[in-house]
């Protein structure tokens, strides 16, 4: 029985590395959005979307738990198993990037 259980738990996993393998293909097109949005705020506006950046470091963190996940150098399922990473990025109020 154990050893039955292993095999499953191996076969999840490399379905699992296959599903999150699709995401991060998925979240390569997020990112490059983000840029390419971000590269027309700061054309239009002078100045880079706050909203972007503090999304675009949550992006950066998930693609990093998925790769760390697929390269099996963790086995913490990334989102939707877990929260969605948090930014680190504190962006004061009247922030300015000139």
């Amino acid at each position: 029985m154990t050893e039955q259980n292993n095999n499953l738990n191996r076969w999840q996993r490399v379905l699992f590395v296959a599903i999150f393998w699709v995401v991060f293909y998925i979240t390569q097109l997020v990112v490059g959005l983000i840029a390419v949005a971000q590269c027309v705020f700061l054309l239009v506006t002078e100045k880079p979307n706050e909203q972007l950046r503090t999304l675009g470091d949550s992006m950066g963190k998930y693609v990093h738990d998925i790769l760390r996940y697929v390269t099996f150098n963790s086995d913490q399922r990334p989102f939707p198993f877990t929260d969605f990473p948090k930014p680190d990025l504190i962006i004061p109020a009247n922030h300015s990037t000139s």
